[in-house]
């Protein structure tokens, strides 16, 4: 079953960097253009851990289109679905259990993260996992995956999986059942990690700890980032050992430069300049290159790192990276932090991440050993970018503490581009990576001052001392920006460095020590404050006793009392404050509730179609989902006696089930969906799905042969609060039934059920393509009766000179759901040929129709479908023309201009494999008649002056194609006036000229007769942003016999703004080919010259 929307199944696993995202120097070489830059945009495929396979196109202008592919001998699992934003995740039936359990990591099988993370089959042959909680027994052999090191810290292992043998690794991981081996506790990717001080070191109180004597001298930190440059000059001696995790083949040097910039935060001496001083300047550091030189590198690199740096007993580790995903602090990263600190004594100082806004606070920042650092700017106001808490699950305070993190100035590798120069030696930078390191030296120097203090006392001493902001969140600031000033002189501390509390009805207390290193006895007053939800003053809190009594060398205990008695629901924000009558000893507590409302429980159960209770077999109850119909959001569920729980306040929910028949031996037999659309819910409730009131979603046609060839799957599409969400069952076994339960009208959203399949014969002409609608409800009996007279009709000719067969693969956009397109199936073609598609027809629906082959890609012209319209469409057919594409990001990113060169009549594009070899193209673009930029490949990347001017686009290709001897050269010159308006998806006003004809369906023309050519003038194809079509005034037509040689001009007539016909009278040759030139113009500066060898054949 599968939702998109709210709270995604597979959540985001990138590790990000914590630093400045920096954009390319205007003057920087063009990055290599993806061949055939006209087509589309990107097209990947992904391979599971469970072997089954996704393939993705991304298209500008439209929704992402995503197909299934199951694994050998895997026909018979369904899959799920799910999606929020542009996050995409597929999770197989035999998989959705251990997903569910928590023991299988959900970013597995989030395809859109993996292709960003660089995990597709075309860059990578193989999956890195993380496999932890062996218990002593060695890895068990799983499918021939291999060891790539050892990882203590999880009692684990990272593992590569080879993709072509993910079937084999997949079921001797689980057996042939959802479950683990022995010894196998969890299951994660090994994700991609990417790398995230003048005036900023005084503020911090680092010059009085200086003048106290405490510099660093004799303290040891680790940094685990992207390597160092060692030959800065104040860095020079500073590094007491490196080691790279990377491979890389220059070992620890840093080519990124976050590294370096952010090891001179914390111990750079300012040598260079005499300005720049790091806070702990006599620091010796420990470094591990764990990402590489563009500042990436994976999970099991970092905790390697971690556990080597911990073996070198430094007192403190700086890591200014992150996972960009929700935890509690149980995934391995987080982990890792916590089992390292326990048995080393050594203390992380994490970023807190880069992502702004509530609940962000990135992995392992939320590790509860852990000193998070949030950024704050010159005037300790909280950075825009700065992660906030409170932290995902239990709401505990997350970031500890704050520290200046814009703008800071700190070394410059060499030879690296990292933030904004400032001269040779420095760099400017913002981000969570530059606080971390001056809360990292501020703790060196305090583990100067305490020689014997322990990770949690360090950490607890620098937050009791931090500087709050008086109109921040603790949830946001943690104790406040740090002041090591203090944190040195103070000599009466609490143990703890804050109070978090989760409240659900009753009185939470929990204790405070505080500790007096003194030479006297110290009395404290007590108190506690805090504000609600509303902002205001909030009695949540209470202290007792409101003063203690501290003996020199001694301790003093206190109670702090949250009684969410009279308060609302919310988070509440405040601090606990100790201080002497005389103002000597003074320190600070932030404390945090959040008062959770009544929580009722909605169990979820199962019973199969053969009246077997689920129970423990949760293969048979694969997905559940709750939604809040107040905001669209999913509720957190987790796994409880065989049955799905969520616990929630009062209030009007949706409740969605798919319940699964699955035989002795693990065999799929049926799935049936469920789903209640309006549970109003006031106490605990017990949901029962019952599979045997579900009826058989079956259609019938007109034809009597035409089979299940696709993906059949049903459904409902709604709209919740706003957000477009789906969720299905779906198959490709037609041995697999689909069952759905009826359900009642919905009549306060959008809300229809969607039976979508692919039908067809086996030995006749007709495809069909259906995606059928019952509107408000699911219905009691979800059959369907089809005529071909309610279909669209599309008589389908596949055009070829030389033969070649493929795949006809069509998707459906559904209605109110912009972000998606499904592949419901393919069919086998062969060129030269005919199909005759049907297509039903329904509002908001659209069909996206793709020809694969193992050469090229072709896209269709989607043309207006009506019921019982019949419409003929020509794949790949003449003439052949060239389409410019243009492109601008963003508002900041240089322009792409480029061309598809050898494009169908028939079609949106057509895309050669790149590493075919067989086209070769050159692409140059002026300014006035001054080059810009010219590139090897059919696209440029410029930057585009301000200010209108004339531009010319010249494209030149040639190919050698195995599947056409048609289109072996083209030349193509698009000169027009321009004015850069540097905006996001910006496109240049080019004009494509298109020419068709009455070819046949080997794409030529009859010899010794008169031939007619229809030529328009269109615009620049495939986006939505394209600027207006200019109106062309002028037309020449020519054509040649002998490939160019020669040229003889046909008779042109207008027949409609921007259209034209050409007459010429072909000679009589049955073999030859007809080239082709046009010249086009406005007479305002537009014009098209345009040749294209072999543009369609002759017969």
């Amino acid at each position: 079953m599968r939702r998109r929307t709210a709270v995604p199944i597979a959540v985001a696993v990138a590790v990000v960097s914590l630093g400045p995202a920096v954009p390319a120097a205007s003057g920087a070489p063009n990055p290599p253009a993806k061949p055939l830059a006209g087509g589309e945009p990107g097209r990947r495929t992904v391979t599971l851990v469970t072997g089954d396979r996704v393939h993705l196109r991304t298209e500008r202008g439209g929704p992402q289109s995503v197909q299934v592919e199951p694994g050998a001998g895997r026909k018979g699992v369904s899959f799920v679905r799910r999606a929020r934003g542009n996050e995409l995740s597929i999770v197989p039936s035999d998989a959705a259990p251990l997903v569910m359990s928590g023991r299988l990591d959900p970013a597995l099988f989030n395809v859109t993260r993996m292709v960003r993370d660089g995990y597709d089959d075309a860059r990578r042959g193989d999956l890195p996992l993380i496999v932890a909680g062996m218990a002593g027994t060695g890895l068990p052999e799983l499918g021939g995956a291999r060891v790539a090191r050892g990882l203590p810290a999880l009692n684990g292992a990272a593992l590569t999986q080879r993709k072509d043998r993910a079937g084999a690794f997949w079921t001797s991981l689980t057996s042939g059942r959802s479950t683990f081996p022995r010894g196998v506790k969890r299951v994660w990717l090994d994700a991609r990690v990417r790398a995230t001080l003048d005036e900023s070191v005084p503020r911090i109180g680092a010059p009085a700890a200086w003048q106290a004597g405490h510099t660093g001298k004799g303290v040891t930190v680790g940094v685990l980032d992207t390597g160092i440059d060692a030959g800065h000059p104040d860095l020079a001696g500073s590094v007491a050992a490196a080691r790279d995790f990377t491979g890389s083949a220059t070992g620890t040097k840093d080519g990124h430069g976050h590294g370096t910039h952010v090891a001179s935060i914390i111990t750079g001496d300012g040598v260079a300049d005499g300005k720049y001083r790091g806070v702990a300047p006599d620091a010796r550091l420990v470094v591990g290159k764990v990402l590489d030189d563009t500042g990436q590198g994976s999970l099991s690199q970092v905790i390697a790192g971690m556990e080597w740096a911990a073996a070198q007993r430094p007192r403190v580790v700086n890591m200014s990276l992150g996972v960009d995903i929700p935890s509690d602090g149980s995934d391995p990263l987080s982990t890792a932090v916590d089992s390292l600190t326990a048995a080393t004594g050594t203390l992380f100082v994490i970023a807190a991440g880069n992502a702004g806004g509530e609940r962000t606070v990135s992995v392992p920042a939320v590790a509860e050993s852990a000193l998070t650092v949030g950024a704050v700017d010159g005037g300790d106001r909280l950075a825009e970018f700065s992660s906030s808490g409170p932290r995902y699950g239990d709401g505990a305070i997350k970031p500890d503490i704050t520290a200046p993190g814009v703008g800071i100035a700190a070394a410059r590798a060499e030879g690296t581009e990292m933030g904004e120069p400032v001269g040779d030696r420095y760099t400017r930078a913002d981000g969570t990576s530059m606080a971390a390191p001056h809360v990292a030296g501020a703790a060196a120097l305090l583990a100067e001052r305490h020689a014997g203090w322990a990770p949690a006392r360090l950490k607890a001493a620098l937050m009791n001392t931090a500087r709050p902001s008086a109109d921040d969140s603790v949830y946001r600031q943690g104790a406040g920006r740090v002041d090591v000033g203090r944190a040195v002189a103070q000599r009466v501390w609490a143990e703890e460095g804050s109070l978090s509390f989760r409240l659900r009805g009753d009185t939470v207390a929990k204790g405070v020590t505080f500790r007096n290193e003194s030479g006297s006895a110290v009395t404290l007053d007590l108190a506690v404050s805090a504000k609600g939800p509303d902002g205001g003053s909030a009695d949540l809190f209470t202290v007792s006793p409101a003063r203690v009594q501290i003996p020199a060398g001694g301790t003093a205990s206190a109670m702090v009392t949250a009684d969410p008695a009279a308060n609302p629901a919310g988070a509440y924000s405040g601090g606990l404050t100790a201080k002497s009558a005389d103002g000597a000893h003074e320190l600070r507590l932030p404390v945090g509730a959040q008062r959770e409302p009544a929580l009722h429980r909605v169990k979820v159960s199962g019973i199969d179609r053969t009246g077997k209770p689920v129970g423990g077999r949760l293969e048979s109850l694969p997905s559940v989902g709750v939604v809040d119909l107040r905001t669209g959001e999913y509720m957190p569920t987790y796994v409880s006696a065989g049955s799905i729980v969520a616990e929630v306040p009062s209030g009007r929910y949706e409740v969605t089930a798919a319940v699964n028949t699955v035989t002795a031996d693990g065999t799929l037999k049926d799935s049936t969906l469920f789903s209640h659309p309006v549970l109003d819910v006031g106490r605990d409730m017990d949901i029962t799905v019952d599979a045997r009131r579900g009826r058989r979603a079956a259609v019938q046609l007109d034809s009597p042969t035409a089979t299940q060839s696709g993906f059949d799957e049903i459904g409902v599409v709604e709209t919740v609060a706003d957000v477009p969400h789906d969720f299905y069952v779906g198959t490709y076994d037609p041995a697999v039934g689909l069952y759905a339960v009826g359900a009642p009208e919905v009549k306060d959203r959008p809300y229809d059920f969607y039976f979508m399949a692919q039908r067809v014969e086996p030995q006749g002409p007709r495809a069909y393509h259906l995606a059928l609608f019952t509107r408000r409800r699911i219905p009691a009996e979800p059959r369907y009766r089809v005529q071909d007279a309610q279909l669209a009709v599309l008589d389908s000719r596949y055009h070829a000179d030389r033969p070649f067969s493929g795949q006809r693969v069509t998707y459906v956009e559904l209605p109110n759901h912009p972000l998606y397109a499904y592949g419901i199936g393919q069919f086998p073609v062969t060129a030269p040929g005919r199909r005759t598609e049907l297509y039903s027809v329904a509002p908001g629906v659209t069909w996206r129709r793709y020809l694969e082959t193992s050469y090229f890609s072709e896209r269709a012209v989607n043309p207006p479908m009506k019921a019982g319209q019949k419409t003929v469409h020509a794949w790949s057919s003449a003439a052949l023309g060239s389409s410019p594409q243009t492109a601008r990001k963003s508002p900041t990113s240089r322009m792409q201009f480029g061309f598809e060169a050898f494009a169908p009549v028939s079609a949106e594009v057509q895309n050669v494999d790149p590493e075919s070899g067989v086209v070769t193209a050159r692409t140059a673009l002026y300014r006035n008649g001054v080059l810009l930029g010219s590139a090897d490949t059919d696209a440029v990347f410029v930057d585009t002056p301000p200010g209108r001017a004339s531009y010319s686009l010249h494209a030149t290709a040639s190919r050698q194609a195995p599947w056409t001897g048609l289109g072996t050269r083209v030349d193509t010159r698009w000169t027009f006036p321009y004015t850069p308006e540097f905006t996001t998806m910006e496109q240049a006003p080019l004009v494509s000229l298109r020419t068709s004809g009455a070819f046949d369906e080997t794409n030529r023309a009859p010899g010794g007769e008169p031939f007619r050519l229809d030529i328009r003038a269109t615009e620049n194809r495939d986006h939505d942003l394209t600027p207006p079509l200019p109106t062309m005034r002028t037309l020449t037509v020519e054509v040649s016999y002998d490939e160019g040689a020669t040229w003889q001009p046909a008779k042109v007539t207008a027949t409609a703004e921007n259209r034209w016909q050409a007459d010429v009278v072909h000679p009589e040759r049955h073999d030859g080919h007809v080239s082709l030139r046009l010249r086009a113009g406005d007479g305002e500066g537009n014009s098209l010259d345009h040749t294209m060898i072999r543009a369609y054949g002759l017969r």
